[in-house]
């Protein structure tokens, strides 16, 4: 029987090519290809997606040193279409056992037939099934005459990030930070709070079951879990249903530091899809006044249909502009600055990050930073709050934020202790300074982030 290429390699595939060649992200590439399909792909096709494209991203660097050494040809001068077919060719023979290696290689083989590159079909079969052998060993760099090079190349992670990262951590966290960063996120969910009440939630988690099919397990954050298997997204879900949202622990906490009361006028700067802004409406029982503000239409789209599906529709005003152009005759009470970033505390979520950033974009994400933290105190008002945070670790963009604003606000602002604002569990990730940090590769498998509250006292 003659080869044929699944619909969902194809998917895969063409998604990998623009997010490695057009700096896409992964997830919009991937829903824009399927709106093009003629019918929905099921549910099993769309997990095939999301293992192969994900997976060939965290791994890329690594699957690439391979297939180089395999091949007497520079991969680098191959169309996009070769490469794709090859890097998540050798993603799927490597790392995913249930696929037999002769599917992976027939329709990689196929895909570059199908993108008009017939001439590339004896080049790529061969290097796959040489691949599919494991005949060959390539050696490594020494791990303890050149750590950097070993564990940039065993874990798959640009050096410059590995040179960064071992300044700070020995070698045996950093291996653990890294393998982390590989390995696939837990579907975190976050309980909408207004439809779930607190002693209701094992009712939710059976429902889950039942409806849903989806086993949940408690976390130490009451309104997190983390689910077994994939989200359901169809019509009848209950995610569709709204009584949950997709949201990572790490990022929970961020809303509790807000602390929103009621008849307080609290502004998300910079909303992006909705998510914390989503948990502060429902921390402040829709009591709390709120303003989410986000220059990026698309993101402020997608966080107004986020709401409209979590039944969210009072005391919420929407900005379509960047927030450093936001101006108000209104006192405001608390300022989320959840600012943009280098995003380096979740690679293990979003594994382009690795390959599509460089080692400035901190540099130049702590300028951002800083020019609107500086914003926001001129919007605040006396005994104000702002919480800042960012899904970072790094200290440019944490520690020497806080440092910053000390040195150049002094004894017009103050420090605010997080600790009565989150569970105990969570309160060893506080450092002696009042800074949140949380750093990628923990036991409880959350995404790294920063964060910390400062008050305008003059």
């Amino acid at each position: 029987m003659t080869p044929k290429l699944s619909i969902a390699r194809e998917v895969a595939y063409d998604a990998f090519i623009e997010v490695m060649e057009q700096s896409k992200d992964p997830t919009v590439a991937v829903e824009a290809l399927y709106k093009r399909l003629p019918t929905p792909l099921k549910k099993v096709d769309r997990a095939l997606v999301k293992e192969v494209l994900f997976g060939s991203l965290r791994w890329h660097s690594k699957i690439f040193w391979i297939i180089q050494n395999t091949s007497t040809r520079d991969l680098n001068k191959s169309s996009p279409e070769i490469r794709a077919a090859l890097i998540l060719g050798t993603y799927q023979i490597f790392y995913m056992d249930r696929i037999p290696d002769r599917a992976a290689v027939n329709e990689s083989v196929e895909y570059v037939k199908k993108k008009g590159q017939a001439h590339a079909i004896k080049f790529v079969n061969g290097i796959l099934r040489s691949i599919s052998r494991r005949a060959e060993y390539f050696a490594k760099p020494d791990k303890n005459k050149k750590p950097v090079d070993y564990l940039s190349l065993q874990f798959a992670h640009p050096k410059w990030i590995v040179e960064r990262w071992s300044q700070r951590f020995n070698f045996e966290r950093l291996k653990e930070l890294l393998a982390a960063n590989n390995k696939t996120p837990p579907n975190s969910i976050r309980m909408n709070k207004l439809k779930i009440p607190a002693d209701e939630v094992q009712k939710f988690r059976s429902e889950l079951l039942r409806q849903d099919r989806n086993h949940s397990d408690r976390r130490s954050l009451r309104s997190c879990l983390h689910l077994k298997n994939s989200i359901n997204f169809e019509k009848e879900s209950l995610f569709q249903s709204g009584y949950y949202t997709i949201q990572d622990e790490s990022s929970q906490l961020i809303s509790l530091l807000v602390n929103p009361q009621q008849d307080e006028l609290v502004i998300d700067s910079c909303c992006g899809p909705g998510g914390k802004t989503g948990h502060i409406y429902e921390l402040g029982e829709e009591k709390t006044r709120i303003i989410a503000i986000e220059k990026d239409k698309s993101q402020l789209e997608k966080a107004q249909e986020n709401f409209k599906r979590l039944g969210h529709s009072q005391n919420i005003r929407w900005e379509n502009i960047d927030f450093l152009e936001y101006k108000t005759e209104k006192t405001i009470d608390k300022i989320l600055i959840d600012a943009p970033c280098s995003g380096l505390g979740v690679l293990r979520r979003h594994p382009e990050g690795k390959w599509q950033k460089s080692f400035s974009i901190i540099s130049k994400m702590a300028s951002r930073q800083r020019e609107l933290l500086q914003h926001g105190l001129s919007l605040l008002k006396i005994g104000g709050e702002i919480v800042y945070s960012v899904c970072s670790f790094e200290q440019e963009e944490t520690i020497d934020q806080l440092n910053w604003l000390k040195t150049n606000f002094g004894d017009t602002i103050e420090l605010v202790s997080p600790v009565s604002r989150i569970p105990d569990y969570y309160k060893r990730f506080i450092t002696r300074d009042n800074i949140l940090l949380i750093y990628s590769g923990n036991k409880d498998m959350m995404d790294g982030f920063g964060a910390f509250i400062i008050k305008k006292i003059k």
